[in-house]
């Protein structure tokens, strides 16, 4: 058993013995007062009696019963009882004596005491022998005048048998009661701290690096939730671990693409040009070898601008200069520039909307920007002599820009990486740089502007912009 473990073990064992002690002792004086004090109250509840008996014979003129009351009152009470007159003298209701018992010095003291204070009188003493006796005494009076003294002994003997075997079987209980306990504690500490070692072992495998350890202990309790808060944190470890590892792979394949990308310009610029210098091309070649120099060029200056362009975007803290703008503005200047690239692939471009404006706070060219990445993929990736559909429409303070083309389509697996940089599918075509659809989502970002993307393999692709309006 451990630390925690023996402490709870402490404590309970503490608590089990306090409250055996209360019970002992509660009982104990539970049992004393039904044998001791419940006789005390039976006696004065006796003398109560028999004073207002006396009271009620004084009152009246007759004299039937009176003799035979006091005669017989020992047998009634179960005790000596004793009717003393304010001279010392038994009492009498007329000239005859009605009780000739003589009165112990002892009685004769409470009963003077009656007569000095005029009040009740309860007192236990011990005689020679250690028995307890009983004094009650009361004050008889007569039409408001105290007459008599009425005093009941009685001698109390306990009865051990009746106390000290019910103390020992509650004993005897109890001491069975801790011992069971004892085991039951034990029993109850290893279960209460099986789920806290299970917490602790998965804790370690997470530190080690194994997140995929659970506890798997559903408790409806601190400890269940602790438990699934410790699950929920191995899960997250390992979602955080999984990308970490993604973006360590997407890093050296940015690293490589990006190598790939500036090694083959470079490589043809060069060899173009050393084929040139040495000879090697003929005259009514070189004009073909200056624009493929041209055009490598372009495309080389282009993948610069755009990874430029790209960095300044990922970078929360380049501003962008945003100002008031109409949103259908950019996306019919965008539309004319991309209409030129589909008529040469005979794809019409077919738009509809509803509305006179839509107010944004935005940058107008990086808007248009982002209007162009994505027709100008819908027009390289549609098949001749198809259509682009781009629909517009409003509805609870949103503007909705759908743009939907005839292509070839991406599949499941490769919408999930295709808006990663320098990412293409085996069936695009290599021309571009691999950054469009980057820089287009971080556009889109920067202006708080969420998009959704649905394609199906040879069938085409539909982008669905969500603008919310902030004027």
């Amino acid at each position: 058993m451990n630390k925690i473990g023996k402490k709870l073990f402490g404590y309970f064992f503490l608590v089990m013995i306090f409250f055996s002690v209360v019970v002992f002792t509660g009982y104990y004086g539970i049992l004393k007062y039904q044998l001791i004090g419940h006789h005390e109250e039976e006696l004065v509840d006796k003398a109560e009696i028999i004073k207002r008996q006396l009271e009620e014979f004084c009152c009246t003129d007759g004299q039937v019963g009176k003799g035979a009351y006091l005669k017989y009152l020992d047998d009634i009470t179960l005790a000596e009882v004793y009717v003393i007159r304010k001279d010392g003298e038994p009492f009498t209701c007329g000239k005859n004596s009605d009780s000739e018992k003589q009165a112990s010095a002892k009685v004769k003291m409470y009963a003077n005491q009656v007569f000095s204070t005029e009040k009740s009188i309860l007192e236990r003493v011990k005689n020679e022998n250690g028995k307890s006796i009983l004094y009650v005494a009361e004050p008889v009076f007569e039409e408001g005048e105290l007459i008599s003294a009425l005093v009941m002994v009685d001698t109390f003997k306990m009865e051990w048998d009746n106390f000290v075997v019910p103390m020992l079987v509650l004993l005897f209980c109890l001491l069975l009661a801790i011992t069971v306990s004892i085991f039951l504690i034990v029993f109850l500490v290893k279960r209460f701290m099986k789920p806290i070692h299970r917490i602790g072992f998965v804790t370690k495998e997470l530190a080690n690096g194994n997140y995929q350890a659970k506890v798997g202990i559903y408790d409806n309790n601190e400890i269940g939730i602790l438990a699934k808060e410790t699950d929920i944190l191995a899960e997250k470890l390992d979602v955080a671990q999984r990308k970490s590892e993604r973006m360590n792979k997407m890093q050296k394949d940015y690293i490589t693409n990006l190598s790939h990308e500036l090694r083959t310009p470079v490589a043809v610029i060069r060899s173009s040009l050393e084929a040139i210098k040495d000879g090697m091309v003929a005259p009514e070649e070189v004009l073909d070898y200056q624009n493929q120099i041209l055009t490598e060029t372009v495309s080389l200056q282009r993948l610069i601008n755009d990874m430029l362009e790209l960095s300044r975007l990922e970078n929360e803290d380049f501003p962008i200069e945003k100002d008031t703008m109409n949103l259908y503005e950019a996306l019919e200047d965008s539309i004319r520039s991309v209409r030129l690239l589909a008529n040469d692939h005979n794809i019409e471009i077919e738009y509809s909307r509803k509305g006179e404006e839509w107010l944004i706070d935005g940058d107008y060219g990086r808007i248009r920007q982002m209007f162009i990445i994505v027709l100008e993929n819908a027009v390289k990736y549609s098949k001749n002599d198809t259509k682009i559909q781009i629909e517009v429409y409003e509805k609870e303070r949103e503007c909705f820009v759908s743009v939907q083309d005839e292509g070839c389509g991406i599949s499941k697996e490769d919408q999930e990486m295709i808006f990663e940089k320098f990412y293409r599918t085996s069936d695009m075509k290599k021309t571009g740089t691999g950054l469009g659809l980057v820089i287009m989502k971080n556009i889109a970002k920067r202006h708080d502007i969420d998009f959704r993307l649905t394609s199906e393999v040879g069938k085409g692709t539909k982008i669905l912009f969500i603008i919310p309006c902030y004027i």
